[in-house]
């Protein structure tokens, strides 16, 4: 059997790193798996540095030695988390650097490469919430089961999208689309790190209007175009049709907003109205809409759901 290249538990253990490199020699694949969870590891504890920095401290205990020791603490939990692929970012260095997994994935079409490539850049893995568990109330405890393709993703919302897509008067696929790139095609939704999911297609943010359940991740957010890590609270649903009820609420209740609903008769002016009113700040986010709504899987939808403008409800 080979030995663990971790035996320590601490990533900042010289010993174990000579051990790593001992295996990576013997057991490149087990190697891979070592070096993808030590930089999981980091990128928590540096997430974990970040929040605690935010905090006013200055308390009666505080001093050089709880500092100290805050400090050990949040590495042992930044590692333990890492080794259990809470995050997922081991996973997927694992899947791009060649490893068992990637061999295993077929490659996705164009259009629905986009919608997985940009939940990549802008937050790398499954977002996970800071909280360990979804709240009691108001939130599915059902663990997300996700979506086998892009085509299911859409066929399984399209329903719902036409239903709320009427309120806007906007084309169901506009919708769909938007969710797409938000979501990547429901692969990359935040949840919880017991599993359980916001269910936020929109991934709309919990500011102070917002009074449910909220969940705390990591995301990526462009400042003068430059992309900046930043924790950020989204706003959690008990089911898809709670996020696409809200979506619809939180746009029409929007001042801002009302310039894109004026264009909604039209999809690409409608999600480009939207992008320059502030809904996200990725520059390219109305183009990569409008590119995944004009792709291989909407054709395919259009022809199977008609892609008529849906009427208005009543």
């Amino acid at each position: 059997m080979t030995a663990p290249a971790n035996p320590s538990g601490i990533y900042t253990d010289t010993g174990a790193l000579k051990v790593l490199k001992s295996q990576a020699r013997k057991d490149g694949a087990a190697a891979l798996a070592q070096t993808a969870e030590q930089f999981e590891s980091l990128f928590i504890h540096m997430m974990l540095k970040s929040m605690r920095s935010t905090t006013m401290g200055g308390g009666f205990m505080d001093s050089e030695h709880s500092r100290f020791y805050q400090e050990m603490f949040d590495q042992q939990i930044a590692v333990d988390l890492a080794k259990k692929r809470q995050v997922g970012i081991a996973d997927m260095l694992i899947q791009q650097l060649g490893g068992p997994q990637a061999a295993e994935q077929d490659a996705p079409t164009a259009d629905a490469k986009l919608g997985l490539d940009r939940l990549r850049l802008q937050r790398p893995v499954t977002p996970v919430a800071i909280e360990a568990f979804a709240p009691a109330q108001g939130i599915s405890q059902e663990p997300i089961k996700g979506f086998e393709s892009p085509e299911d993703f859409v066929e399984t919302l399209w329903p719902l999208a036409e239903k709320y897509a009427a309120e806007l008067g906007v084309e169901a696929k506009v919708l769909l689309a938007q969710a797409a790139l938000e979501t990547g095609w429901g692969q990359y939704m935040t949840r919880y790190s017991n599993g359980v999911p916001t269910n936020n297609l929109f991934n709309i943010k919990a500011d102070s209007r917002w009074d449910g359940p909220r969940a705390v991740v990591p995301t990526l957010e462009y400042e003068r175009g430059t992309p900046v890590r930043q924790l950020a609270a989204f706003r959690s649903y008990p089911s898809f049709e709670a996020s696409f009820k809200d979506y619809v609420a939180f746009l029409k209740s929007s001042e801002r907003y009302q310039g894109a609903l004026e264009k909604a008769a039209d999809g690409s002016a409608f999600v480009q109205a939207l992008h320059q009113a502030g809904y996200a700040t990725d520059p390219g986010y109305s183009f990569k809409i409008n590119r995944i709504m004009g792709g291989e899987v909407f054709d395919q939808a259009d022809q199977k759901f008609k892609g008529s403008l849906p009427q208005p409800l009543t």
